[in-house]
């Protein structure tokens, strides 16, 4: 019996001893997590913020951003105090804090005033990210023909849109009745650029027409797409760069077109569903009210236009630095722009 207690007892003690030897954050099995890229970043924050020079002058920051660039510290600070109190388990959820961070870091870096003269050639950024910017083309019954190709150049960076739905250029309207169109990204990953069109249906059985295709991942580089959406043809189809990419037979009771007097037509940013956003680059936007064949799209892709084409609602080449980026009137003269929140001129 006492021999039994013994070995009960020299068990027990090895057992206690094994255990003060498991690692912090191996109790529960999981692997020792990495806090080291939330400290380095704290400090590289902290400094990036210490040395800036905020004001409208060139090599000045923006208040906004700067702004932005506190409210990302404040963050990161709490992530490192879950961090001390052991709430994160994974360490994914201490890599989120910290790329959150590098993000809003690279976005305060690239909004340095940089002065761009009127008429210089230039290149735009919108940073929609959380609705920052967008650009307003304001309201027309114009921006919803019953045929139309709408069409654009555009480029992204690889964090360019932080859920599953950005909108690039949209008048819609939801939820019921479904109203207007939106050219997006839409996926896991943002991995699909989507064209869908309301139809005023108000039945929420019937099948909002929707149609999609693989997004280019050439980070950095132009690309041009159009959705056509064609009710003479019953069909609706999507191109990138020219190529048909995929289409849409539109059922019968899919009735075109919507009942406002007026839709507003937003970049970046939905007009009303305003967490549908992204960020990135745009250059000559048009939109037809005709249904533009696969050679025309071809064409189009590299045609300046003049405002007098027939069909043609609008059209903006975003490609100069305006004289005033609250009404950049389009090539037609019916229809005015105006850029909203936080954007950049950059000079070619």
């Amino acid at each position: 019996m006492i021999m039994k207690l013994k070995a009960f007892i020299l068990g027990a003690l090895v057992g206690l001893l094994c255990l003060s030897c498991v690692p912090e954050n191996h109790s529960n099995g999981a692997p020792e997590l990495s806090f080291d890229r939330m400290t380095d970043m704290k400090a590289l924050l902290e400094q990036t913020l210490a040395e800036a020079v905020v004001g409208d002058l060139d090599g000045e920051y923006p208040q906004a951003s700067y702004d932005d660039l506190k409210a990302a510290l404040a963050a990161l600070k709490k992530g490192i105090s879950q961090a001390k109190a052991g709430e994160f388990i994974l360490q994914f959820e201490v890599d989120n804090y910290v790329n959150a961070a590098e993000k809003a870091l690279t976005l305060f870096k690239n909004s340095v005033n940089k002065s761009v003269e009127v008429g210089a050639p230039a290149e735009l950024f919108v940073n929609g990210i959380d609705h920052k910017g967008y650009i307003d083309f304001g309201s027309s019954s114009e921006y919803d023909p019953a045929n139309f190709t709408v069409e654009l150049w555009t480029k992204h960076s690889e964090d360019f849109i932080e859920f599953t739905f950005g909108s690039l250029i949209s008048t819609f309207i939801s939820p019921i009745p479904y109203k207007g169109w939106t050219l997006h990204y839409w996926g896991v990953a943002n991995s699909l650029i989507r064209l869908s069109v309301g139809t005023n249906n108000a039945n929420p059985d019937l099948t909002l027409p929707t149609l999609y295709t693989t997004a280019p991942t050439n980070y950095g580089e132009w690309f041009h797409v159009a959705g056509v959406y064609d009710t003479n043809i019953g069909k609706m189809s999507l191109y990138i760069n020219g190529e048909l990419k995929t289409s849409y037979d539109l059922p019968d009771l899919m009735v075109p077109g919507t009942t406002e007097s007026e839709l507003r037509m937003w970049a970046f940013v939905e007009p009303l569903d305003q967490a549908r956003c992204c960020s990135g680059y745009i250059k000559r936007f048009r939109l037809w009210s005709s249904a533009k064949s696969e050679s025309e799209i071809k064409a189009l892709m590299d045609t300046d236009v003049s405002g007098t084409e027939s069909g043609l609602v609008c059209a903006w080449d975003f490609d100069v630095k305006p004289e005033n980026d609250e009404a950049i009137v389009d090539k037609t003269g019916r229809h005015t722009a105006k850029i909203v929140g936080v954007y950049k001129w950059y000079e070619i």
